[in-house]
């Protein structure tokens, strides 16, 4: 927090607030949670609570979200049915 701000001194409340946040959870959590902020580029303390809040920092690494959805089925519209032509207006 120290080096992402111009001034050092705007980054004092931002150090304050975490430090705060060891009463509230142990400190396990909250260093999962820094190293995931900063990670994703989160900077405000808000933010960082609300990893702490949603239990975010508790959570694996990467989530798998590949699925392969099936191309070929009976429900599955190409590009053509999106296309408009005269007789569909």
């Amino acid at each position: 927090q120290l080096n992402a701000r111009e001034h050092p001194e705007q980054a004092y409340r931002v150090c304050l607030g975490l430090l705060s946040l060891t009463q509230e959870y142990p400190s396990c959590r909250l260093e999962a949670a820094c190293k995931l902020a900063n990670s994703e580029g989160l900077t405000r303390l808000k933010q960082i609570k609300a990893v702490l809040k949603s239990n975010r920092d508790q959570l694996g690494k990467e989530i798998q979200l590949d699925i392969d959805l099936p191309q070929q089925h009976e429900n599955v519209r190409g590009a053509a049915s999106f296309t408009k032509t005269e007789k569909s207006l």
